[in-house]
């Protein structure tokens, strides 16, 4: 289920690719050892609704290596820049590398949605691995019913 404006792209061959295009409004998935590499300066972007998932980049039994441009995880919906998680029987851990020229941020939230901003980069399961070389991470502003932008629930630039 696609909404209107948000696209899924699947990275699931096992071979390795770079980014060549924007992606304004897309969440990214990296799959089966496949491997991603950002460069170029690209930007992939959430989509606003989370209808279509709110991390902008899911790396999932796979590699994700960060060299240049813009992750930002899904406004209003708190969702996380980057994932990295392994599933329990899988033949590849995951690994995200993170280089200079890179900015990820998470997703701000809206109340409606959730009231708590997105980690730049989550890590989750045993044997998924983020590195970190270099680069910038913002987790997305939190809020409270009253106001949003609170620091009090703001997500994290790193949840492992």
């Amino acid at each position: 289920s696609h909404s209107a404006k948000a696209d899924q792209v699947y990275f699931v061959d096992g071979g390795e690719h770079e980014t060549s295009q924007e992606y304004p409004e897309h969440n990214i998935f990296i799959l089966n050892g496949t491997t991603l590499s950002l460069v170029n300066g690209i930007s992939i972007v959430a989509p606003s609704d989370g209808k279509d998932g709110e991390e902008a980049v899911r790396v999932e039994d796979a590699f994700f290596h960060a060299k240049n441009g813009l992750i930002s995880g899904g406004l209003g919906v708190g969702g996380s820049g980057v994932t990295v998680t392994t599933n329990r029987n899988s033949e590849f851990q995951a690994k995200a590398t993170f280089e200079d020229g890179v900015t990820v941020h998470g997703g701000d939230a809206i109340r409606q949605t959730t009231t708590r901003g997105g980690d730049a980069v989550q890590v989750l399961h045993a044997g998924s691995e983020a590195v970190f070389k270099g680069g910038v991470f913002t987790p997305g502003a939190g809020c409270t019913v009253q106001v949003c932008g609170q620091p009090t629930s703001t997500g994290n630039s790193v949840q492992v």
